[in-house]
């Protein structure tokens, strides 16, 4: 009988490490229900990246970008299983005014806001960039802006647009 090979994990630097260390850091702070550890999702993007054909190199600024996608779908799947296996699998619509008052989202409250950045995502690729990194990674405006290499009046005014987009989105009352 003959062994695979283990996987191999794409090689990060101890900057790009870190990066990936902060965001899913300042989602473990959102949903501290969840059992992954930040380690443990940084991990588990990384297997799952791994699988992906084209993955660029580490260094690449779109290899962040695909890892945070990446984590984004780890945690959309747990919160999933964490459903089906908690309430049965039924879902219950929770206004964006009552998450505002709260620090931390449950697997209800981050599926729907998932869903509305996905289609934030396809109307306007960089609002959702925007959101997903100052909203939920913790970057602020200015690492936002060196990141897209645009100004910080364009990231700001990104942000106030696609907040006010999803404010709109996950406000009203759910579809049937």
């Amino acid at each position: 009988m003959s062994q695979s090979a283990p996987p191999r994990i794409p090689s990060l630097s101890g900057d790009e490490y870190k990066a990936m260390l902060r965001m899913a850091e300042s989602l473990h702070r959102r949903c501290p229900s969840w059992t992954l550890s930040p380690t443990a999702l940084v991990h588990e993007v990384l297997i799952k990246v791994h699988a992906w054909p084209g993955l660029p190199p580490s260094s690449d600024p779109h290899f962040m970008a695909l890892a945070a996608r990446a984590m984004r779908q780890v945690l959309v799947d747990a919160a999933r299983k964490k459903l089906e296996v908690k309430k049965g699998g039924r879902l219950k619509f929770v206004p964006l005014t009552e998450r505002a008052q709260r620090t931390t989202l449950s697997p209800v409250e981050f599926l729907d806001l998932n869903q509305a950045m996905d289609e934030l995502a396809k109307m306007n690729a960089r609002h959702g960039f925007v959101v997903t990194y100052t909203s939920w990674f913790g970057y602020t405006i200015e690492e936002v802006a060196e990141m897209l290499k645009v100004s910080t009046k364009t990231v700001q005014r990104d942000l106030r647009a696609a907040n006010a987009w999803l404010a709109s989105r996950v406000s009203g009352t759910p579809e049937k």
